[in-house]
């Protein structure tokens, strides 16, 4: 093994070892912080402050960039390996457990093991204001308009316009907010999980 090998393998180890021990930081003020230091540096931008709970995990940070005042509850995942960019937007807030994933495995030959086939991939972009309720998946190639909620355990594969309340697996806009009385936005989003950690942590 040659010494830049070497050197690669070992940074990628200590990589890897500090993103678990963030991960199992504790669900206060100070895991966040210390969450929002061991990214930022990495992350493609970064504006303020974002605030964390445990679990979290942004893979290939260098592809992912978040706005100011984002909010991620327990066990959020960002993953744009294989597939493109993730851009969080000013404001945003997700769910516990939610997954923002780029990449689908191919499997058009069925000759061929699925995990020989590589991927297929595209963006995400989350628009600013938007709140994701807990258990959403984001799949490749998805717009979520500014100020749009995704009710919990919704799977969003196609763009949702501005300003919408989608659920769903696939997610699919059942009315805007604009429209929605407060009885109605009570019911499509309860159990949804709320994602601002900030009064938890008293940020």
């Amino acid at each position: 093994m040659s010494l830049r090998t070497l050197g690669r393998a070992t940074a990628s180890a200590l990589w890897n070892a500090g993103q678990q021990a963030v991960a199992l930081l504790p669900d206060d003020r100070t895991g966040s912080r210390a969450r929002y230091c061991f990214y930022r540096r990495q992350l493609k931008s970064c504006g303020g402050r974002f605030h964390s709970l445990s679990g979290l995990k942004i893979f290939q940070p260098e592809l992912v960039r978040i706005g100011s005042d984002v909010s991620m509850n327990i066990g959020v995942v960002i993953d744009p390996c294989s597939g493109g960019p993730i851009d969080i937007g000013d404001g945003v807030m997700i769910g516990p457990y939610s997954v923002l994933r780029v990449a689908d495995h191919r499997f058009d030959d069925p000759a061929v093991s699925i995990r020989l086939q590589g991927h297929v991939g595209g963006p995400i972009i989350i628009e600013e204001d938007c709140w994701l309720g807990s258990h959403c998946v984001v799949l490749k190639n998805v717009r979520i308009g500014k100020g749009s909620v995704i009710g919990a355990h919704s799977v969003v594969t196609r763009d949702i316009p501005p300003g919408s309340i989608a659920v769903g697996a696939p997610a699919r806009v059942i009315r805007t907010r604009a429209s929605a009385r407060p009885e109605q936005l009570r019911a499509v989003l309860a159990g949804a999980g709320a994602a601002d950690t900030r009064e938890e942590m008293g940020g």
